[in-house]
């Protein structure tokens, strides 16, 4: 059982994908990927604050705009960004390809405004759109449901990224069920707002354009945007996701339980991806947790924790197993937030609370606290092994209490590695 695919994309009712391989890559890896829905279906999606954003985003803003949307259509290897009108044109006819091919092969209408472009890869170079056009076409003639084709789509997304990274879950809305189900790629370029990421998510749920909207943005805020690799915002950056309705739920018009319920799965699933993304970062050999409490807004928190996730010091100190605290106090001193020196405690821990792996949580217990209330913990023989046994393990848990106040957040970061300035010093050559 161990080796049996996650399911992803096609487990909510209503969607097919497939993946392929179409000369992108000079590698010859899997380049393309397509998410279709058997019905128009409720669409929203986030982006990234890059000031020079790719022309997939710039297209697929517009054609968002009635909220409605029915497939996506995804390239790896080129970005296509910076890349002026001429890039904007072959975004918009990818999308018109695959609206010619499913009605060709399908006898699926629909306008190319209802297909959503993204794009990842190396930025500057134009799309090869011999190479798109006929990778549309292996994508629409290979559409299913099942295993293979959410590992197709998984993979043919991917850049730098070692794994794959599926994921799902599912949501009881009164007396139906209704299922999510989602696939991202990210290995570098990762820093809010979003990370350079694209994360493509299905479900079933009957829901309104509107309420789609603010459930994807609470999601996001509490998973992609609390998590980092190198701080590099990247021009792609992509969230979306399709509500095929078929679960047969009352529509989700307006707040409340069921708008509720629909947004924690959501964010779960979107946790879960969010690690994923951490956990495969470049050249990644641990994962840390960064949970602030005791702050007087959740901004103010956002701010420390992303200070503390972004330093190199700590991200260094992480990859070596050095439990160099004064890296970590000193990176809240700097996050730009008021901060009271003697209210502010650190606690190190490297335990993974039981049930707790895979998601933005805290430690579990066993922690030991090296700064408390303003002054060094005087740490005993026996707390000193264990604060290194601590910083040595896969996932280290960092958390900062800054005594003022009530909000909380938690963020996740990788180690920086001499690996990580392999891939990077070698990524367009």
């Amino acid at each position: 059982m161990a080796n049996t695919p996650i399911r992803s994309v096609t487990l909510p009712k209503g969607f097919r994908a497939a993946g392929t391989t179409c000369g992108i890559k000079p590698s010859g890896k899997p380049d393309m990927a397509l998410i279709v829905a058997d019905v128009p279906c409720a669409a929203a999606a986030v982006f990234t604050r890059n000031r020079l954003p790719g022309a997939p985003i710039i297209a697929g803003k517009r054609h968002l705009r009635d909220g409605k949307a029915q497939a996506i259509v995804i390239n790896a290897g080129v970005a296509n960004d910076a890349t002026g009108q001429e890039g904007i044109d072959n975004a918009i006819t990818t999308c018109k390809r695959v609206t010619e091919e499913l009605a060709t092969r399908h006898g699926i209408a629909l306008n190319f405004r209802d297909v959503i472009p993204s794009s990842t890869g190396v930025i500057g170079p134009q799309l090869p759109m011999d190479k798109i056009s006929q990778g549309v076409i292996d994508l629409v003639k290979n559409l299913a449901r099942g295993p293979k084709p959410d590992a197709d789509a998984s993979r043919g997304i991917m850049t730098t990224d070692l794994t794959p990274k599926p994921g799902n879950t599912s949501v009881k809305l009164g007396n139906t069920t209704a299922r999510l189900g989602g696939i991202a790629k990210g290995s570098g370029m990762i820093s809010p707002n979003l990370a350079t990421m694209l994360v493509f998510i299905t479900t079933d749920a009957a829901i309104k354009p509107a309420m789609l909207k603010l459930a994807l943005k609470k999601a996001t805020t509490a998973s992609f945007n609390r998590i980092s690799v190198d701080q590099h915002t990247s021009p792609s950056d992509t969230v979306a996701i399709l509500a095929s309705g078929l679960a047969g739920n009352r529509t989700i018009t307006r707040p409340g339980k069921a708008f509720d319920q629909f947004t924690e799965k959501l964010t779960g699933l979107c946790n879960n991806l969010a690690y994923q993304i951490v956990k495969d970062g470049e050249g990644a050999t641990r994962v840390f947790h960064v949970a602030v409490s005791g702050a007087r807004s959740e901004r103010h928190a956002d701010r420390v924790a992303k200070a503390v996730v972004d330093s190199p010091l700590v991200k260094t100190a992480v990859h070596g197993g050095d439990p160099n605290w004064g890296r970590i106090v000193t990176a809240a001193g700097y996050a730009g937030v008021p901060i009271t020196p003697n209210t502010l405690s650190l606690t190190i821990a490297g335990q993974v609370a039981a049930g707790k792996s895979g998601s933005q949580a805290s430690g579990g217990g066993g922690g030991v606290c090296v700064f408390n209330q303003g002054v060094p913990t005087r740490l005993t023989s026996l707390e000193n092994k264990r604060l290194k046994a601590a910083m040595k393990q896969k996932e280290v848990y960092f958390t900062l209490d800054l005594g003022q106040g009530n909000a909380a957040v938690s963020w996740l970061g990788c180690d920086l590695s001499r690996e990580y300035i392999r891939i990077n010093a070698e990524y367009t050559t």
